[in-house]
């Protein structure tokens, strides 16, 4: 008896299955769907988690007052103007701190259909400057943002405790209004939470959810995807594709895979050794972005340290970084098309003639010479006074720049410079505090291959990785000054740069800074970190997807609106 109700059941079991599939066709000849392969599951919705892969949800149904675009030009999903001096929204009060008028656009609405008002940013204001409201990625917004206030329903004036530039926030710096938290919805759930939104089945599993985007949260199928719809109340460009699955694939070449089979119609964020595997299936086009992280190879110029007295020679650091031929090596490691960054900050910031240094050894050699490296002795190996030119190298334990370092290794030895390869742990020994014995805070090193970022929106210096108070010491055993570069001149751009208000002005001082962090040659950029992309041509038209990307640390979706279906 059991056994036939197990046959009976198996059997609507079966048929419930087909069903849903012939549903599924059909939904997908009714409307045009996009399946994006997604490398890592969400663990939360909205800001309550660090992982990019939650925060890149932002794009689709929970977008910011500002953006920056992916030549990082702000824009608006929010508010009605970019706040400026020129139009009068960013003033100074008497004690001479900033403050800025934000008007939100007229008739956004909801997900819901409820209006967004400025109530709302209120509301947001309250989740960032109190900590006792839950756990929240909230920045600098609390130690610099002083107040916001109601005006009326569109408008609110943000305060800050200090003079501050950056009043529209930076990369991965939020100071911004925080507008696209739903009050009507968030605070009765608050409430009834005990004040806060850990926990809230809002964010753990989208239940209830109401957002501000071009779509809008359908369900979230744990293990397997998040499916979102196009929003009916969405006031901007209305979404071609009326449904987005964001298929989980947390397996590298399972993804390849999926691409290929057709399953999903976008893989990103692949790894450069994957390039040649995804340029193998046919009917896809791939390119990639660039971003503000790069590797790169650092010298260490201290006066007074462990490391080769030649590198204290800005010409010496100058020939290095003409003996090896970054553009090839980039090639041949990281990928066709994969830039070489000129400079440390970002061209956004360069001043017109900027010297960018590029391959020539016979400059590299003739630099050398002048400077009183020669091989004196004839045995392929330059020397001063006594002492080879053989300089200690370190990386970790990363296939790619351990790649880099033989190839760097081989451009040095052809201008008779030697070098000792060493890899090593990270956290736990290259970059260790000074306190710990960290190689490069103790500044037992010469050369060094390892990934930094810079800000391409914002101008401001980072004092702890490149001011003379920076490098390490008893004192401050944990900054990240590991160059030991040191320049007065520079040190009095940084605290300029930090508090003029004034566009033009400060662009002239960051001018000045880039000038003269360059000229001391103690970085060498090896390749940018790039985001590729691979996206099946049949479904979807790739000159509309490359036209709204981004660029920065969460962004690769701002414009999926905009994004057409092939055809």
């Amino acid at each position: 008896m059991f056994g036939k109700y197990r046959r009976m059941i198996g059997l609507v079991l079966v048929l419930t299955t087909v069903l849903g599939l012939l549903v599924g066709v059909a939904r997908a000849q009714d409307e045009a769907v996009l399946v994006i392969g997604w490398e890592q599951e969400p663990d939360v919705l909205g800001d309550g988690s660090s992982s990019t892969f939650s925060q890149l949800l932002g794009d689709f149904y929970s977008r910011k007052a500002y953006g920056w675009n992916g030549a990082y030009q702000v824009y608006s999903d929010m508010m009605a103007e970019i706040p400026s001096i020129e139009n009068g929204m960013v003033t100074t009060n008497e004690a001479g701190n900033t403050v800025v008028t934000h008007k939100l656009k007229e008739g956004l609405l909801w997900s819901d259909g409820e209006a967004v008002t400025a109530d709302d940013c209120l509301f947001g204001h309250k989740l960032f400057s109190d900590t006792s409201t839950g756990s929240i990625f909230r920045s600098d917004y609390p130690s610099v943002v002083e107040s916001l206030e109601k005006v009326d329903d569109l408008t609110i004036v943000q305060t800050f405790n200090t003079v501050y530039p950056d009043f529209l926030g930076s990369d991965n710096i939020t100071v911004m209004p925080q507008c696209r938290y739903p009050e009507h919805v968030l605070q009765p759930l608050m409430d009834a939470n005990g004040g806060t939104i850990d926990g809230l089945s809002f964010f753990t599993t989208g239940e209830g959810w109401v957002g501000f985007g071009p779509y809008t949260l359908e369900s979230w199928t744990k293990g397997d995807n998040i499916t979102m719809v196009a929003n009916p109340n969405w006031t901007g460009q209305q979404p071609a594709f009326g449904r987005v699955i964001l298929k989980f694939i947390l397996e590298s070449a399972q993804m390849q895979n999926a691409l290929d089979t057709g399953e999903i119609d976008v893989a990103f964020n692949w790894q450069n050794d994957m390039l040649e595997g995804y340029q193998a299936i046919e009917g896809v086009e791939i390119w990639n972005t660039g971003s503000p992280y790069a590797d790169a190879l650092w010298f260490n110029i201290d006066e007074d340290g462990n490391n080769h007295p030649a590198l204290r020679d800005v010409n010496v650091r100058k020939a290095i970084i003409h003996a090896i031929d970054r553009a090839n090596i980039t090639t041949a490691i990281a990928g066709e098309g994969v830039p070489v960054p000129g400079a440390f900050d970002s061209s956004v910031w360069w001043p017109e003639g900027l010297e960018i240094l590029g391959y020539d050894v016979a400059l590299a050699n003739q630099l050398l010479d002048e400077a009183g490296w020669v091989d004196s002795n004839g045995d392929g190996l330059r020397d001063k006074d006594g002492l080879n030119l053989i300089l200690k190298f370190f990386t970790t334990p990363r296939q790619s720049r351990i790649d880099y370092q033989l190839a760097i290794q081989a451009n040095l030895q052809e201008v008779g410079i030697g070098t000792q390869l060493f890899q090593v742990p990270g956290p736990a020994v290259l970059f260790a505090s000074l306190t710990n014995l960290g190689i490069m805070a103790s500044s037992d090193y010469d050369l060094a291959i390892y990934a930094s970022s810079n800000d391409p929106v914002s101008p401001n210096v980072d004092p702890s990785s490149f001011s003379c108070a920076g490098i390490p010491s008893p004192e401050n055993p944990a900054s990240g000054n590991f160059s030991h570069y040191c320049d007065p001149a520079f040190d009095e751009l940084i605290p300029q740069i930090a508090s003029t208000l004034d566009p033009a002005a400060r662009l002239a001082l960051k001018h000045q800074s880039v000038e003269l962090m360059n000229s001391a040659n103690f970085w060498a950029g090896l390749y940018v970190r790039v985001t590729w992309y691979a996206v099946r041509t049949d479904r979807v038209n790739t000159e509309g997807v490359k036209d709204g990307l981004g660029t920065l640390a969460s962004n690769w979706f701002q414009q999926i609106e905009y994004w057409q279906p092939a055809g």
